[in-house]
């Protein structure tokens, strides 16, 4: 996605923290579900739109972070 374009969005900082909240539990479901298929690039696809979505609110990005499941 390009984000050169000149838009005026609703960022985190305007959002009120429920809203954030409820966006990052979505990108957090997204990303566990996308995780469970098991196919890397399923995985990769749903990470990019997920980070796009994330600088477009005005995010830094996804800091992915993969755990042991024993």
């Amino acid at each position: 996605m390009s984000f050169n374009a000149d838009i005026k969005t609703l960022g985190f900082e305007q959002m009120h923290e429920d809203q954030v909240e409820a966006f990052l539990t979505l990108i957090d479901a997204a990303l566990n579900l996308a995780s469970a298929v098991d196919d890397e690039e399923v995985f990769e696809q749903m990470h990019q739109v997920a980070e796009d979505a994330v600088i477009l609110f005005g995010g830094v990005g996804i800091d992915i972070k993969f755990k042991a499941d024993y």
